[in-house]
């Protein structure tokens, strides 16, 4: 009888083994099958965030009109201060990359359309970033495809102006407007490419500049001299938007 009372509780074991097998092997199955329904990779609780370059951070809120692969986001946080953000398109989305202070117009941001010369505003809206200038030498971050070392000669068309506003020309040429050759203001800048069309009344010499220590600008966008060159820098000699919203 012994011998017959051990197999019958060896077979039991089986049985119980067996069935823990199947109750694993039934798990995995499951776990798998809800992962496939999901399109995630085995071992991964979301595959595209696995891949994100450590580099970014958060989400960037960016107007749709923006389509460049690189994104100044600036946004008014009060009065004439803003949150300027460095923002990267990956997989469809804007992330940051670098956020700092900055400083906007003394009469703040103004609506989408609605800048005029001379309201101390700065505009809303997407514009390309464009050549970048200076009282200073070229700084070795800035690698755009053109940088102008401005002098005591250059002055910005502006004001009542027809005839090449919201460009930079030569006094010696004839023309008046605003000096390039203003310190620490614009030792370094690149231009924003606002009122492209040159239309007299709406808007003159918008850039991305030194800031003067004033914490405001009578339109402009403007930072610490050491973020502006840290900005050139991770603009590389990519094409750049800046989307200004309040």
């Amino acid at each position: 009888m012994k011998p017959a009372h051990s197999r019958s509780r060896g077979t039991r074991r089986q049985l119980t083994a067996g069935f823990a097998v199947v109750l694993v092997a039934g798990a995995l199955f499951l776990g798998s099958s809800a992962q496939a329904a999901q399109g995630l990779g085995a071992g991964l609780i979301d595959g595209n965030a696995a891949d994100k370059p450590d580099h970014l951070g958060d989400r960037c809120s960016i107007a749709s009109a923006a389509t460049a692969e690189k994104v100044i986001a600036v946004s008014g946080t009060g009065g004439a201060t803003a949150e300027v953000r460095a923002c990267e398109k990956w997989d469809g989305k804007y992330y940051s990359a670098m956020s700092v202070d900055g400083y906007v117009g003394y009469n703040g941001i103004a609506a989408a359309g609605e800048k005029r010369e001379g309201d101390g505003m700065t505009p809303s809206g997407v514009y390309s970033m464009g050549y970048g200038f200076g009282v200073k030498a070229q700084p070795k971050q800035f690698h755009g495809p053109k940088y102008v070392k401005v002098s005591k000669d250059d002055v910005w068309v502006d004001g009542d102006a027809v005839k090449n506003y919201n460009t930079m020309q030569k006094k010696s040429d004839g023309y008046s407007g605003e000096s390039m050759y203003q310190t620490p203001a614009y030792d370094h800048g690149q231009v924003i490419d606002y009122n492209t069309a040159a239309t007299p009344g709406k808007g003159s010499a918008i850039f991305l500049h030194v800031n003067t220590g004033s914490q405001k600008t009578a339109g402009c966008v403007s930072v610490s001299e050491a973020d502006l060159l840290r900005i050139f820098e991770w603009e590389d000699d990519s094409v750049v938007e800046m989307a200004v919203s309040s």
